[in-house]
C-alpha cells in the first residue's frame, strides 16, 4: 500500500504544472465567452466563440502571426504587420458574415473567436520569438519561475480589456440571428482540442537555441494598432494599418529588457520528458502548461495519502504517467 501511495504522489507531481495562471487555452475561451455574454448575445454563439478562440492553438499552431509572434528571422516590422494583416482579414470576414446573416451561421463565431485569440496573444507575446518563449515555458514548467509572457498579470489584464472592447464593437455593428437551439450556459460544449504534441515538443526543444536577447516589439504600439485595425475593419474600412509608417524605430521597446544569461539551460523535468515520450498527436493530450483542476471538496485524500487532480488535462496524461509509475515500482522491486 505504501508503494502505491508513493506512486500516486509521484504521478500527481508529474501531472500538475508548476504555473497555474497562464494565458492557457482555457483562459482564451473564458475571456472570449465572458465578454460575449456581457453583450447579451445568444449563449450558443458565445460558447462557439470561446471554443474557436481555444482551438486556435490546435488548428493554427504553426501560424505565428495568429499568436502575435515573428517567423524565424523576420524583422519586427514585417512580423507586426503580418499580425495586423491577419486581424484585417478576419475583420473583413466577420463583417461579411455579419451583414449577410439572415439565419444563424456558426462561421461567424469561428471567425470572431480566431481574431480574439490573436488580440489576446498580442497582449502577452508582443512579438516574442518562439525560442525565447520556449525558454520561459521550460523554466516555468520545471522550476518555480514565472517568466512566461502568458503568466504576467499585466498581459492578462490587457487581454481582458481588449477582448471586451472587441465584443462591444462587434455588438454595436451586428445582430446575431437566434441559433436553432440556445441551451443554458452549462448545457452545450463545442469540440475543443489541444495543440499537436509534436509541435509542442519541437517548440520546447528550441529553447536551447535562444541567445538570451529579448526581441519583443513595442507592445503598447502594436496593441493599439490591432485594436484600431479591428475596430475600423468591423465598421467597413478596408485600409490596413502600417505599424512602421514612421520608421522601424517605432517598434523598439521604450525600455529595452536586460539580456538573459543562457549559458545554463534548465534541465527538462519528468513532466516534459513524459509528455514528449508520446508518439502520437492525440488532440486530447494536454501540453505541460495547461493547469490541472484542483480536487473538489468531496474528493477525500485520507485513504490514499494524496490524490490526482480530476481535470481532463490529467486524464489525458495518465497513460504516460502510469508508465513512469510502473518503472518506479519495478525499480523499487529490484532494490528489494
Amino acid at each position: 500500500m505504501r508503494a502505491f501511495t508513493a506512486v500516486c504522489c509521484f504521478l500527481s507531481l508529474l501531472l500538475v504544472p508548476v504555473s497555474a495562471s497562464a494565458l492557457a487555452q482555457s483562459k482564451h475561451r473564458g475571456l472570449s465567452y465572458s465578454a460575449c455574454s456581457k453583450q447579451k448575445l445568444p449563449n450558443a454563439f458565445c460558447v462557439s466563440v470561446g471554443a474557436a478562440s481555444y482551438n486556435v492553438d490546435h488548428f493554427e499552431w504553426d501560424d505565428l502571426a495568429a499568436h502575435a509572434q515573428p517567423e524565424v528571422g523576420a524583422a519586427k516590422c514585417d512580423a507586426a504587420n503580418k499580425t495586423v494583416g491577419r486581424v484585417a482579414t478576419l475583420a473583413a470576414e466577420i463583417r461579411k458574415l455579419g451583414q449577410a446573416a439572415t439565419q444563424y451561421d456558426p462561421a461567424l463565431a469561428v471567425a470572431l473567436g480566431r481574431v480574439l485569440h490573436t488580440v489576446q496573444d498580442n497582449c502577452a507575446h508582443t512579438g516574442m520569438p518562439n525560442v525565447q518563449h520556449a525558454w520561459a515555458s521550460v523554466a516555468d514548467s520545471c522550476t518555480e519561475s514565472e517568466s512566461s509572457p502568458d503568466v504576467q498579470p499585466a498581459a492578462i489584464a490587457c487581454a481582458e480589456k481588449e477582448t471586451a472592447l472587441v465584443m462591444e464593437t462587434f455588438a454595436a455593428h451586428f445582430t446575431v440571428p437566434t441559433p436553432p437551439s440556445d441551451p443554458e450556459p452549462q448545457g452545450q460544449q463545442d469540440p475543443q482540442y489541444f495543440p499537436p504534441r509534436s509541435g509542442v515538443c519541437d517548440f520546447l526543444k528550441s529553447a536551447v537555441t535562444w541567445d538570451g536577447v529579448d526581441r519583443r516589439w513595442n507592445g503598447e504600439l502594436v496593441v493599439a494598432a490591432v485594436r484600431d485595425q479591428l475596430t475600423t475593419g468591423l465598421a467597413g474600412d478596408a485600409s490596413i494599418i502600417d505599424v512602421c509608417a514612421s520608421g522601424p524605430a517605432a517598434l523598439e521597446p521604450v525600455t529595452p529588457a536586460a539580456t538573459t544569461d543562457v549559458s545554463h539551460p534548465v534541465e527538462w523535468c519528468p513532466l516534459l520528458k513524459i509528455y514528449c515520450a508520446g508518439k502520437t498527436d492525440d488532440p486530447n493530450v494536454a501540453p505541460p502548461w495547461e493547469a490541472a483542476e484542483a480536487p473538489t471538496s468531496n474528493e477525500s485524500t485520507a485513504d490514499a495519502g494524496c490524490s490526482l487532480a480530476g481535470g481532463a488535462s490529467d486524464r489525458s496524461l495518465a497513460p504516460l504517467a502510469l508508465a513512469a509509475g510502473g518503472l518506479l515500482l519495478r525499480r523499487r522491486a529490484r532494490r528489494r
